[in-house]
């Protein structure tokens, strides 16, 4: 493990986890082997932040989607409980819900989901 992270390795990883080449799970793994240790993603827009110890490397915005102005918690939880789903239909499926951001914490196995109006729900991840 590098104290930077390298845009290559982890953009193989990103693309075999949006292939479906990865589940969840082991994408959560080879992030924790290259040293990440959470990522942000800007559900709007799918861009997302991975961060280790000494860096950051962001990835480029990939949709455009509206964020729904009624926050829905339940829809909310059965789209994180359905996190098979591929990215971009789960990001779909949150900005539905009224959720704009999510943080993955790796090393803390949570995931913080953060609502239109400042609302939270915080999971266990889910592996």
């Amino acid at each position: 493990m590098s104290d930077k992270l390298t845009e290559k390795e982890l953009h193989k990883i990103i693309e075999r986890r949006s292939t479906g080449k990865t589940s969840f799970a082991e994408f959560l793994e080879e992030l924790a082997k290259i040293g990440v240790i959470q990522y942000d993603i800007n559900v709007a827009t799918g861009q997302a932040a991975y961060k280790n110890e000494h860096s950051e490397l962001t990835t480029e915005p990939q949709v455009k989607f509206v964020i729904s102005e009624q926050f829905n918690r339940d829809q909310a939880l059965q789209t994180i409980a359905n996190i098979t789903l591929p990215f971009l239909d789960f990001l779909r499926e949150m900005a539905n819900a009224g959720i704009t951001t999510y943080t993955v914490n790796i090393m803390n196995q949570k995931s913080t989901y953060s609502g239109i109006n400042g609302e939270q729900i915080v999971e266990a991840l889910q592996l």
